[in-house]
Formats: structure tokens, C-alpha cells, sequence
């Protein structure tokens, strides 16, 4: 155990040498944020290395220095987007990380926040100030995630005000310009007031507009609560749109039907798992010995006194001998196992179609789903190791399931189609009124070239934003 323990704090210490190398490469290209990354690592590996800690806190100041370094280089050179870029990755880095900024830093962040705020003046106070105050709140939204942090709250509070105020300003001149024969630039102004928190009154419902629907018909394989979810989604989808309004006395009947089923089957299979068995055999192998057999030879020799002699001594001649013995040896046996299985299907299957007369001078809208989802695996207890073979129970999408995300995307895409239908209704036309642009704005989506000319001869380039105003939730 103890020896295991040594093998894994080595494999440890080799993995974050490896990592600290990697980091310390990026910190010499000057990629200190992604080096910082890596120590992070690191340290929740050794979170209690005081070294790794240090050179954490070293690579994440240098990281700011350079962060904040490229926010003032390129508000010096003009592009103040790309400096609040950078800045706001300076203080989201700053931020999550807790850092403490010395004095060199902090002046600078004060200077890039003056920076900002005069850009702000001129990116969003302007509009506000030309009685733009849709087109500079759009302005400052994109500025939130800046605007988010401590350091830019009063800017944040000052731009919100001036836009407010501009709000306010031009809802006063816009009340002034309804006129009674006008609902849709009345609705205009209404919602337009009202998005800044100002009284304009309410025009009454324009002919154009409907009340809630009803619907005709049912879905074969729902219950009674299923069909109610349906009915219920796609009647706040179109509630949601720009064909309904509060007190819209006709109330259109939209056709319902269609089907839902699942289908499940099960057969029995036959299965079967390759795997390899390793078979022993008796062959032969060929072995050598070296033998040594003794002789006797006479040899001389010289005693005492200087004489030679002769005498019998043993000696030993080898030779070589070879024999066969038997070993075991193994080879490997491809072989297959069977074994017997339930093979289970499912299906679900639905298709709903929905359809209404909106628009008197054209076809119905309808608003279609079709959808399948097959599944299959296969059910069994049997366990054979060798062949990789486990019990199996299938997991399949449950029928309540699906259809909910079913049910779902058919109300998104019956919203879309309802905006568009709008859109082809009453944005086409080659000549509009005033009235008739407000109407087409009314789709809640972009508001076509003409109707936004129309517009922008009194809203300017508030013609552009003005159907936010209209937008689904």
C-alpha cells in the first residue's frame, strides 16, 4: 500500500510539473489570464502550496496590469468599444478573483472610467438628448454588463435618468400628435408612454384586433388533460401576438386536430458476443545439455628431484546433447456466445394541425406539427463476463415527456407564424399612413423599410426600435 501511495504522489507531481510548464509557456508569451487559468488548476490539486499560491496572485496582477493596459491603448487610439471590451474583461476578471489593486492600477481604472463615461455621453446621450429614447436605452442595454460593476454605478444611474427623462419628454410630444382616427399610432403612444412610466390613454380595440380564441375539435390519443395543456399554450400564444387585444369583441375559432400515439412492440432475439478463448496444447520443444564424461590420459610431470615422470590422471571430454520434451502452450480461439433476449420498441408519433381566418383578404393561417421519435434496446438478466455481456433494461423517453416538448415547439412556431402573418398582412403595401406603419409595428419583429420611413418623421431613428414595444415577453 505504501509503495502504491509513493507511485501515485509521483504520477501527481509529474502531472502538475506538466501543467506548470504548460502555464509558465504561456505567462513568456504574454498570455497571463490563461496561465492564471492553469495555476487555478494547479491549486485545487495542492490547494495549500504556498509557492503555487504566489505565483498565482503574481500572474493574476500581471494579467490586470495587461487587461487594463489594453483598455487605455485603444481609447488613446480611438476605438472606445474595443477599450470598454477590455475593460469589462478587466473587472469581470477583477472581480472573480478578489484582487486588490496597487496605486498605479487604480488611478488607471479611474481614468478608463472617465473614459466611459464620456463615451456614454455621446453614445447614449446624444440620442436621448434628440429625443431618441429607445435607441439610446438600446444603447445603454448593450452597455449592462459594464454598467454591472461597482465602479460604473453612478455612470449607470446617469445614463438611466437621461434616458428616462428623455422618455418622458418625448411621450409628452407624441400625446400631443394622437389623433382620434388613428388606434394603431394611439396604441403607439400608449405602449410607448407607458414602457417609460407616463399616462397616455388607451385607444379603443381596432377592428383588426381579436379577443381569445376558441377551438373546434380534438387531438385523438390526448386526454382531457392533455388537450387542455394544447389549447391552453397555443391560446397564449396567440393572446401573446400582435392579432389580439384585451377587448377585442370577435374571437376566432381555430380548428384543432390531429394524433398522438405510442407505439410498443416486443420480440424475443436471439443475441450473441464475440469473445476469444485462450485453449491450451501440448507441443515440443527441442533442449540442449553439455555432458562431461571422464578418461584417463598419462601425462608427465617433474618431482623433487628433477626428474620426469609419467602418471595416470582423469580427465573430461563434453559434448553436446540434444532431446524433445512436451510444454503447454496457449492460442487464442475466436468463439461466440448466445444468448436469448427481449427486443423492446417504442414510438411516439404525433401530428396536429390548426388553422383560422384572420385576415379576410386571405387564406387561412395554419400552423402545423408533425414528429417522431423511435427508440429500441434490448432486455435480458444474463451475465457473461468474458463477452462484455450485462443485464439490460432499456431507458426510454416517456410519453408525457416528449410530448411536452412537442406541445412546446408547436407553440413557439405557432407564435412566429402569427407575427409573420401580421407582418403580410399589413407591413406590404407600397404607400402607408402613419396609422397604417404604427399597425405594422404592431408584429413586434423588425419593422420593414417603408412603414419605418413612415415613422421615423416623427420618431426619427426611434422608428427602427419602436416595435420592441410590441414584442412578446
Amino acid at each position: 500500500m505504501a509503495r502504491l501511495l509513493l507511485v501515485v504522489s509521483v504520477l501527481a507531481l509529474c502531472a502538475c510539473t506538466t501543467l506548470r510548464g504548460r502555464a509558465d509557456s504561456l505567462a513568456r508569451k504574454g498570455m497571463f489570464v490563461e496561465a492564471a487559468a492553469i495555476y487555478d488548476d494547479l491549486i485545487q490539486k495542492r490547494p495549500y502550496d504556498q509557492e503555487l499560491l504566489l505565483a498565482r496572485e503574481a500572474l493574476r496582477a500581471r494579467a490586470l496590469a495587461q487587461l487594463l493596459s489594453n483598455a487605455r491603448e485603444t481609447r488613446l487610439e480611438g476605438d472606445d468599444e474595443e477599450a470598454e471590451a477590455w475593460l469589462l474583461r478587466f473587472l469581470d476578471h477583477r472581480t472573480a478573483w478578489n484582487s486588490k489593486l496597487n496605486g498605479g492600477m487604480e488611478s488607471s481604472l479611474r481614468e478608463e472610467v472617465d473614459g466611459t463615461r464620456r463615451h456614454l455621453q455621446r453614445l447614449v446621450g446624444n440620442s436621448a438628448r434628440q429625443g431618441h429614447a429607445l435607441t439610446a436605452e438600446q444603447a445603454l442595454r448593450r452597455k449592462q454588463p459594464l454598467l454591472a460593476h461597482r465602479e460604473l454605478a453612478l455612470i449607470s444611474r446617469d445614463m438611466e435618468w437621461l434616458v428616462l427623462q428623455s422618455g418622458k419628454t418625448s411621450c409628452q410630444r407624441l400625446r400631443d400628435l394622437s389623433t382620434e382616427d388613428s388606434p394603431h399610432w394611439r396604441e403607439l403612444v400608449f405602449r410607448y408612454c407607458g414602457h417609460w412610466r407616463e399616462y397616455a390613454p388607451r385607444p379603443a380595440t381596432a377592428p383588426e384586433l381579436f379577443g381569445s380564441p376558441s377551438w373546434a375539435g380534438t387531438v385523438e390519443g390526448l386526454d382531457e388533460a392533455q388537450q387542455a395543456q394544447l389549447e391552453a399554450r397555443l391560446t397564449h400564444a396567440f393572446e401573446s401576438s400582435p392579432w389580439f387585444a384585451p377587448g377585442g369583441s370577435a374571437r376566432p375559432v381555430f380548428s384543432l386536430e390531429g394524433r398522438f400515439v405510442t407505439e410498443r412492440d416486443s420480440q424475443p432475439v436471439s443475441l450473441s458476443a464475440s469473445w476469444t478463448d485462450r485453449v491450451p496444447y501440448t507441443d515440443h520443444e527441442d533442449r540442449k545439455e553439455v555432458i562431461e564424461e571422464p578418461y584417463e590420459a598419462e601425462e608427465e610431470y617433474t618431482d623433487e628431484d628433477g626428474k620426469t615422470k609419467t602418471r595416470t590422471v582423469t580427465k573430461y571430454t563434453q559434448h553436446t546433447h540434444t532431446y524433445s520434451v512436451p510444454v503447454t502452450r496457449y492460442r487464442d480461439v475466436p468463439k461466440s456466445f448466445e444468448y436469448h433476449a427481449l427486443r423492446l420498441s417504442q414510438a411516439h408519433h404525433i401530428a396536429v394541425a390548426s388553422s383560422a381566418v384572420l385576415d379576410a383578404r386571405r387564406g387561412p393561417l395554419t400552423v402545423t406539427l408533425q414528429d417522431q421519435l423511435s427508440e429500441s434496446g434490448h432486455e435480458h438478466d444474463v451475465t457473461f463476463a468474458e463477452g462484455n455481456v450485462r443485464p439490460q433494461r432499456p431507458s426510454f423517453t416517456h410519453a408525457e415527456v416528449w410530448l411536452e416538448a412537442k406541445v412546446e415547439a408547436l407553440r413557439v412556431t405557432f407564435a412566429r407564424q402569427l407575427a409573420e402573418h401580421w407582418r403580410e398582412s399589413y407591413c406590404s403595401a407600397p404607400s402607408l399612413t402613419l396609422d397604417e406603419a404604427a399597425r405594422c409595428a404592431r408584429a413586434g419583429i423588425a419593422v420593414p423599410i417603408q412603414p419605418s420611413r413612415v415613422l421615423s418623421d416623427i420618431l426619427g431613428a426611434d422608428a427602427t426600435q419602436v416595435h420592441s414595444l410590441f414584442a412578446s415577453p
